[in-house]
């Protein structure tokens, strides 16, 4: 079939990929057959989805015809005027005259659209029929719409010229040339890095599709890219001279880049110099041009910004007229640029090239990363400093974008040491050394010293180089702040003890680290290192070891900080404070960061180093080290501390004084411990053991706190406890009856049957009908309307034998029998009386009479008690109880003659 005469005639239509497949497999004769008819050089290949890249032909496996069948004879169907040409039959039996012939009756059913006998359906096909002749589809779900598929994110193409670029074939591409191919035409899909599938690290900025279509996943690359790519040099340099307007890849709509890459760059990012110079050699770059890409820069900048291998691209320039000190802004030079990004390689190269040293940074190029430092990020002393003050900064770590190559930080040391040998003032060199303090650049502080830099130097607000070490840039990430702290800091030590000269500013530079430590920003790991300076300054006597930072100790911010080798390298530096200041802010939560991934073991270790130091055993033998534990919710050192606590009977009892310090300082809570005993916190948090050798000593129970707190009504949920201060006091005091009937309304509330039995077995029996308190037959009455689990029928009898008024009202004006009447008919009305309901009524109402219920109260409604019996009785005694209930007894006669004498 391949050498079939009529193949070539009938090739734009049978197999518009002919001539892709010919100068794939480097057919050239084929190619030259095929350019004799009229077949377009620019006929290229499409592929619908973008997994569909170029399959590289192996010649040893495969061969030519193999090839053809496989990948260019396919695939080519879609775009065939029948598609179901290779379904239906060989269409090598029909002739073109036939396809013509088809062309006439679809321009005819076209032309003729408009005709009302002409359907929707047959105009339709008769567009996609029209449309698949050029490479037009129509997608399966746009019924009625068609796309050319070159506009499509989802489609990647090649044509003939990339692919003899690919293959480095030069002949073919001559021979595609000669025959009017174009050579400035994009692919997708055709070059595609091993390593990196997407192309993402090939252009400037590697998120280069962050905004885009995630369809659009090749870039448009030229046939003079893959050529580069490929290595093959002689044939870029045929087609930059064939076209010399010619660019490495194509922009596209959605394209964050504003030009295209320009040729200089294009040939150095291949390292290919010799095709990189015919770019300034013949003009074909305009080395004076600004580029928005590069914040309006010249091609330099654009090296710089986009090269890795910038010294020769840099040398090149230079020979063809570049200007080194072009500026983006007031003296915003590219090598300002770059020691500033940390890219020291290529400011060397700018230095040893002869850039000016001396410039003084005022005002960054719009749009740049030095302009967003400054008016976003802090960076104002950036305006005003020298290059080796910017010299002696660290690479910002917070940028976007920055240039491609690696920052070099390595080299950072040779450009300040060829930056002094040009020689500076005594004010600079000072002015850098306070730089390198601040970013802990320990080499080069030491060479600024060594160069004569003055430890003693301010900067311009006055702060030392202590006070440089100590101070943390808010973009810098700490954990690389802190890495260089203790070199920096040594630093400054050994000179100052060398040269003997006085280091200043140690106690607000210790100030300025402790401070750090309680930061959310510091880690573990950098708190060490902090404190580690901190220790370094006072083992220098640069910081008293008893220096307090707002009355707080350092060695009670170790303790804050539960940081056992802080306090106890503290201690062993002589340290000292009151052990009850230590312990009130010992077991407070840390702030810092990762200081809670292990509170509990952090806890008990700060425990063990204050029982270490408390010569006197003072934590076992007063009461409040113990109560403050309780309130810091330490359990564990509680625990540990138990077995050891010498509970003394003088302050068993004690109520006042337990705490000198502020209870905000221990914990966050509404409870002010106004008044408590020690009892009143071993019951509320939970300490059984303490609470039985407290209740053996003697320990009152039921001894209100100022707050009206008593131990008893602290104990609610915990039967164990409960049980053991109502077996250690039968009996309770009038004083606190109504705290307690207030305890029983709890329970009843929750439920607790036996707390409010055992609660209301010790409350005084007389004298509560006239105190002011919580209507406990009330409370029953409610929960057992509101709760699925309903009450035992005896609870009422305990609450009633306690004292409780049977005719006390509530804020509606009911009783307590003209509630539970009020609640029974609302019941029945809204269908959830069940018998349960019913039983519990029928046992309660005979008490609530029998107590002394009174008829004649009226409710705010108006109604009566006895008008809501009335009610009640009236029901049909087969379906309610309670009202068989009122029809055979006397109950209701009862009531009857209540309210006959007024009662």
């Amino acid at each position: 079939m391949i050498a079939e005469p009529k193949l070539y005639k009938l090739g734009a239509f049978r197999h518009p990929y002919l001539l892709c497949w010919a100068t794939d497999v480097g057919y050239l004769n084929a190619m030259k057959k095929a350019l004799s008819v009229p077949f377009d050089p620019q006929n290229g290949l499409i592929r619908y989805t973008p997994s569909d890249i170029y399959q590289e032909w192996d010649r040893d496996t495969v061969s030519p015809k193999e090839r053809f069948h496989r990948h260019y004879r396919t695939l080519g169907e879609p775009f065939q005027r029948r598609s179901d040409w290779l379904d239906s039959g060989d269409f090598r039996d029909r002739s073109l005259s036939d396809f013509e012939d088809e062309d006439d009756d679809l321009e005819g059913i076209v032309a003729d659209s408009t005709r009302s006998d002409i359907s929707a359906i047959e105009v339709r096909n008769a567009r996609i029929w029209d449309a698949q002749a050029f490479g037009v589809v129509n997608w399966p779900d746009n019924d009625f719409d068609i796309y050319d598929i070159l506009e499509e994110p989802k489609a990647v193409y090649w044509f003939p010229v990339h692919i003899a670029a690919r293959h480095g074939n030069m002949e073919a591409l001559k021979l595609l040339v000669e025959s009017g191919a174009f050579l400035n035409v994009p692919s997708k899909g055709l070059c595609v890095h091993l390593n990196d599938p997407n192309n993402q690290q090939v252009l400037h900025f590697p998120d280069w599709t962050e905004f885009l279509d995630p369809y659009v996943i090749y870039p448009a690359w030229t046939p003079y890219h893959i050529a580069l790519c490929r290595g093959h040099n002689d044939m870029a340099l045929y087609i930059l001279e064939k076209c010399p307007h010619i660019s490495e890849r194509l922009l596209f709509d959605g394209d964050e880049l504003f030009d295209e890459i320009p040729r200089f760059i294009t040939a150095m990012r291949h390292a290919n110099s010799d095709v990189a110079e015919l770019s300034p050699e013949r003009d074909l770059d305009n080395i004076g041009i600004p580029y928005p890409d590069v914040f309006n820069g010249t091609l330099l900048w654009r090296a710089f910004w986009e090269l890795e291998n910038f010294e020769p691209a840099l040398e090149m320039l230079l020979e063809y007229g570049a200007d080194l000190e072009e500026d983006l802004g007031e003296v915003h030079t590219l090598l300002v640029e770059a020691c500033y990004h940390g890219h020291f390689r290529e400011a060397l190269a700018l230095v040893d090239a002869g850039a000016d040293v001396s410039v003084v940074f005022q005002e960054a190029g719009p749009r740049t990363n030095m302009e967003e430092a400054i008016l976003t990020r802090g960076a104002e002393a950036l305006c005003g400093a020298g290059v080796l003050e910017i010299a002696c900064r660290a690479p910002p770590s917070w940028l976007r974008k920055s240039p491609v190559s690696e920052p070099s930080s390595d080299v950072a040391l040779a450009v300040v040491a060829r930056l002094l040998s040009f020689g500076v003032d005594d004010d600079v060199k000072n002015a850098a050394l306070l730089v390198a303090c601040r970013f802990h650049r320990v080499e080069i502080l030491e060479l600024l010293l060594e160069s004569g830099g003055n430890i003693q130097s301010t900067d311009v607000d006055g702060l030392s180089t202590l006070m440089n070490v100590a101070t943390v840039d808010s973009n810098w990430e700490m954990r690389d702040w802190s890495v260089g702290l203790l070199d920096t800091l040594a630093v400054l030590l050994n000179h100052a003890d060398k040269t003997g000269q006085q280091l200043e500013g140690g106690v607000p530079a210790g100030e300025a680290l402790l401070a750090l430590c309680g930061s959310d920003r510091c880690n573990a790991l950098d708190h060490g290192r902090i404190t580690e300076a901190i220790l370094a300054l006072v083992r220098e006597g640069l910081l008293d070891v008893n220096h307090r930072v707002h009355d707080q100790s350092l060695i009670m911010e170790a303790v804050r900080m539960r940081s056992f080798h802080f306090a106890h390298a503290l201690y062993d530096l002589a340290a000292r404070d009151d052990l009850a200041e230590l312990w009130s802010i010992a077991f407070v939560r840390p702030t810092y960061y990762g200081a809670s991934t292990n509170y509990r073991a952090s806890t008990d270790i700060i425990y063990k180093f204050l029982a270490m130091i408390d010569s006197d055993q003072r934590l076992f033998k007063e009461s409040y080290f113990v109560a403050t534990a309780m309130v810091s919710d330490a359990r564990s050192v509680v625990n540990l501390m138990e077995p050891y606590l010498q509970l003394d009977k003088d302050w068993v009892n004690e109520r006042s004084g337990l705490f000198p310090f502020p209870i905000q300082r221990l914990v966050s809570t509404r409870l002010e411990f106004n008044g408590w005993s020690l009892l009143h916190f071993a019951v509320y948090y939970g300490y059984l053991g303490i609470c039985s050798r407290l209740v053996t000593m003697g320990a009152a129970i039921h001894v209100a706190a100022k707050g009206g707190e008593t131990p008893l009504s602290l104990v609610l949920g915990q039967p164990r406890i409960f049980d053991l201060l109502m077996a250690g006091e039968p009996q309770l005091s009038a004083e606190t009856a109504v705290q307690y009937r207030f305890l029983a309304e709890d329970s009843i509330d929750v439920g607790h049957w036996r707390h409010v039995e055992r609660i209301l077995a010790i409350c005084p029996r007389r004298g509560l009908s006239a105190t002011r308190g919580p209507r406990l037959l009330h409370a029953l009455i409610r929960y057992c309307f509101s709760e699925t689990n309903r009450t035992s029928c005896t609870i009422h009898k305990d609450v009633l034998r306690s004292g409780a008024d049977v005719n006390e009202i509530d804020e509606d004006g009911n009783t307590t029998l003209g509630y539970l009447l009020v609640r029974t008919i609302s019941a029945v009305e809204t269908g959830i009386y069940d018998f349960v309901l019913d039983n519990f009524v029928t046992v309660i109402l005979p008490s609530l009479i029998l107590a002394g219920a009174k008829p004649s109260i009226r409710n705010r409604k108006g109604q009566s008690v006895l008008e809501l019996l009335d009610h009640v009785r009236g029901w049909k005694a087969d379906d309610f109880e309670v009202s068989e209930l009122l029809k055979t007894t006397l109950l209701y006669q009862v009531m009857l003659y209540r309210q006959s004498i007024n009662m």
